[in-house]
């Protein structure tokens, strides 16, 4: 069985070639471009264009360009081909069929469609499902202008919104956002401009309390500037890591203002089921003709996927090896020590006490709180 890293290096060569292609095909076209501009060129100052025609006609220009172009589409249909034997998986071991709740679906997608600017599909679905207009819509309308404000490196928007009363103290994106400004003046204006900044924005006298430390370095990189780069304050000035790193506390700080998610629940989804199903797949093919017995909640293998698509706490049994439900909760012992409700009982049978699978100490079989993880 190839091996992913074969299967990448077989596409990056492929990728190689078309590259390789594509320089000596764009030679080519246009060699043969400036050839036929030559030519009318020539004709044109001669006043002659009778012979044009037949010069054109022997080159044949538009040819060759099509066979140059011919030839690198088939570099193009030749990957795809590799892509698709390489990577040709039958999707329906690494699924099942789910029944989803129409209305569900439709808010979910209108939520995708606001987080990604996409307004006029979102107005178009609202239309056409005849459903109500989303609560967030204002909201991520709003989000939109400052990130594209971000991305462009204009923070007014995105300090207005930070100063609205019940924000300003949520995390310290205001005051990123004010630090930002004054290395943002000392970049464009110079360092007094900066520092009339820093004495007369009463927003960033406010956030500057408790934060002398960080003040100060700021005051210090001022007397350093513009020969900061070898400096132990230049991280104040790199833009590169600075600029994405507050749109991203901006994203953060905004989401949690409405208590959502900071990705929408479908790219989220997607982007899980990617990471999951080759072990699907992989899983269904080799089980699917040994047992008809369907797993419905559990399957008998890990699937890591990262702590970042992990939103619910949960807790593995250490004695069954599964993950605990309502029907199966975990229950604390006397120890401490947690296990499985199911996993107690078949410990305790018909006695009054049982042994900790952990350690030695007993348990009465009626002294069994549950346990809830939140």
């Amino acid at each position: 069985m190839i091996s992913t890293q074969q299967e990448g290096n077989s596409l990056l060569k492929d990728l190689e070639r078309i590259q390789k292609k594509a320089r000596i095909s764009n030679k080519i076209i246009n060699n043969q471009l400036d050839q036929i501009i030559a030519e009318i060129e020539e004709a044109k100052i001669s006043n002659d264009y009778s012979q044009l025609k037949d010069k054109l006609q022997n080159y044949k220009p538009l040819t060759k360009i099509k066979q140059t172009n011919n030839e690198c589409y088939a570099y193009i249909s030749k990957m795809g081909k590799n892509m698709d034997k390489l990577y040709k998986k039958n999707l329906q071991y690494g699924q099942e069929h789910v029944e989803l709740d129409q209305k569900v679906l439709t808010k979910l997608i209108k939520n995708h469609l606001l987080r990604d600017g996409e307004f006029e599909a979102y107005e178009i679905l609202v239309k056409e499902s005849g459903s109500e207009e989303s609560q967030y819509h204002q909201f991520f309308a709003e989000v939109q202008n400052i990130v594209n404000d971000l991305k462009e490196r204009k923070l007014n928007s995105a300090i207005q919104w930070a100063e609205q009363g019940e924000k300003k103290s949520t995390n310290n994106l205001l005051y990123e956002l004010l630090k930002q400004r004054v290395i943002q003046l000392v970049q464009t204006e110079g360092i007094n401009a900066a520092v009339y900044f820093m004495r007369n924005n009463s927003s960033f006298q406010e956030q500057s309390q408790g934060r002398l430390y960080e003040i100060c370095l700021i005051t210090y990189s001022l007397l350093l500037w513009p020969n900061i780069e070898n400096t132990k304050y230049y991280y104040l000035y790199d833009d590169e890591k600075n600029w994405p790193r507050i749109l991203k506390l901006f994203l953060e700080v905004a989401s949690k203002s409405q208590n959502i998610l900071i990705k929408s629940e479908i790219r989220t989804v997607f982007s899980a089921g990617c990471l999951a199903m080759p072990k699907l797949i992989k899983y269904n093919q080799i089980t699917r003709n040994r047992s008809s017995e369907v797993l419905v909640n559990d399957i008998p293998i890990d699937i890591e996927i990262g702590k970042e698509y992990k939103y619910h706490s949960f807790f593995v049994c250490p004695v069954s090896k599964e993950v605990t439900t309502s029907d199966n909760p975990p229950v604390l012992l006397k120890c401490g020590h947690v296990i499985s409700k199911l996993s107690a009982h078949k410990m305790i049978a018909n006695k009054s006490k049982f042994k900790c699978p952990t350690c030695p100490i007993e348990t009465k079989g009626a002294d069994l709180p549950e346990l809830i993880f939140i």
